[in-house]
C-alpha cells in the first residue's frame, strides 16, 4: 500500500460504512488522491505520518486507544459521525443499551474533540458535535452516480409495489404508519409491500400474500439493484434522534426515479418536494391518501419519479467529493 493520502477506518461494513466511509473514499479518489478503506487499520496507515485517518464513530476501548495514541503524535484525525447517538430510542435495544454506557459516551467525546476535524450528515448533528468541537463540515449523504442510470427491475403484471428498505432500527417509526399500511392494504387488492433489510411487513402482521421480503444481501450496492418498488414510502417518527438524521431514503428512491410518500419530519420535509417529487404526510389519513394517488395514476407516477430522479442528480457522490476533500485534506 503505497501513496496513502487517506485511510477511512469503517465502523461497520454496513449501510452506515458504505455511504459515510467507502463512497466517499470513491469519490476523492477521483479527484486524485490514493484511499484505502477496511474495517481494521493497517500498518501502512497507522505508521504513516503523512496518511490522514478518516474514523467513523470510534468509540470502543481498543480503537479509542489508538486514535487517542494517533493524536498525541499530531496525526491529521477526521472523525466521521452520521447520528445523534446520545438520543437512540429504547425500540432499538441493543443499540440504546450499547451507546448509553458511561465509557462509550466518555470516548465518543473525547475522541471528538482530538479529531482535527468532524464530519457529519446534518446541521442538527453539527449542532449538537460542535460542542466538542468547532470544527465540523456538514457533508450530506450521497449516493453512487450509477444509480442514476438504473432500471429497477420493478413488476409489470399489474401489481403496484410498495416498498421500503434498512436496517432493524426502525421499529418507532414503523409504529407510527403500520395501521395506516395495513389498512390501505386492505382496502387495495392490487398491491404489495416489498420489505428490504427487516421484515417490517411480518412485524406489521400483514398478509403473507400481500408482502414480500428480501433480507441483507451482499453489499449495499447490492441492496440498491434489489430496490423494485413503484412507490417508497419513509415513516419516521417525530423524536429527538430522528430529527438529526438524513433524507437518504428519499435520495435513494429518487435517483431510481421511485417517487416517496414520507413523514413530514425534518430530513424529509427538508428534501421531498411537495406533489413534485413525493408526498409529506401530516395527518394518518394521508398515507392512504397520497398512496392511493400514487398507485392509481400511473402517469403521475412517471411524472413524480423523474422529477425526483432530477433532484436526486445533484446529490451524487461525484457532487459531493469536493466537500470529502476539503473536509479531510483541508
Amino acid at each position: 500500500m503505497t501513496d496513502l493520502d487517506v485511510f477511512g477506518w469503517q465502523a461497520d461494513e454496513s449501510g452506515c460504512g458504505f455511504y459515510r466511509v467507502q463512497l466517499p473514499m470513491q469519490g476523492i479518489a477521483a479527484l486524485g488522491h490514493g484511499v484505502a478503506h477496511s474495517v481494521r487499520m493497517p500498518e501502512a496507515a497507522r505508521d504513516n505520518p503523512a496518511t490522514v485517518i478518516v474514523g467513523q464513530r470510534v468509540c470502543k476501548p481498543n480503537p479509542t486507544v489508538l486514535w487517542q495514541h494517533l493524536a498525541a503524535q499530531g496525526r491529521r484525525l477526521v472523525y466521521e459521525i452520521d447520528d445523534n447517538l446520545w438520543d437512540v430510542d429504547g425500540s432499538s435495544p441493543a443499540a440504546h443499551k450499547f451507546f448509553a454506557d458511561p465509557e462509550i459516551r466518555a470516548n465518543l467525546q473525547r475522541n471528538i474533540e482530538v479529531a482535527t476535524a468532524v464530519t457529519v450528515t446534518t446541521e442538527p448533528l453539527a449542532d449538537i458535535v460542535r460542542q466538542w468541537n468547532p470544527n465540523v463540515h456538514v457533508i450530506p449523504n450521497a449516493v453512487p452516480d450509477w444509480l442514476l442510470d438504473h432500471q429497477p427491475a420493478r413488476r409489470d403484471d399489474g401489481t403496484v409495489t410498495i416498498g421500503w428498505g434498512g436496517s432493524a432500527t426502525h421499529q418507532m417509526d414503523f409504529e407510527q404508519v403500520a395501521d395506516q399500511l395495513k389498512r390501505f392494504l386492505a382496502r387495495n387488492p392490487g398491491t404489495e409491500i416489498h420489505c428490504l433489510g427487516n421484515d417490517y411487513a411480518r412485524w406489521m402482521r400483514i398478509p403473507k400474500d400481500r408482502a414480500r421480503f428480501t433480507p441483507w444481501v451482499s453489499s449495499v450496492e447490492a441492496f440498491l439493484r434489489t430496490i423494485d418498488y413503484h412507490v417508497g414510502v419513509a415513516p419516521l417518527r417525530p423524536h429527538v434522534f430522528n430529527q438529526a438524521k438524513s433524507a437518504l431514503k428519499a435520495i435513494e428512491c429518487g435517483a431510481l426515479g421511485i417517487p416517496i410518500v414520507a413523514s413530514a419530519v425534518r430530513p424529509y420535509e427538508d428534501y421531498v418536494q411537495h406533489g413534485t417529487t413525493g408526498y409529506l404526510v401530516r395527518r394518518d389519513h394521508e398515507w392512504g391518501q397520497y398512496l392511493r394517488a400514487l398507485v392509481n395514476d400511473p402517469d403521475l407516477r412517471a411524472a413524480m419519479g423523474a422529477a425526483a430522479r432530477e433532484q436526486a442528480a445533484a446529490h451524487t457522490i461525484s457532487r459531493t467529493a469536493a466537500l470529502w476533500e476539503k473536509a479531510i485534506l483541508g
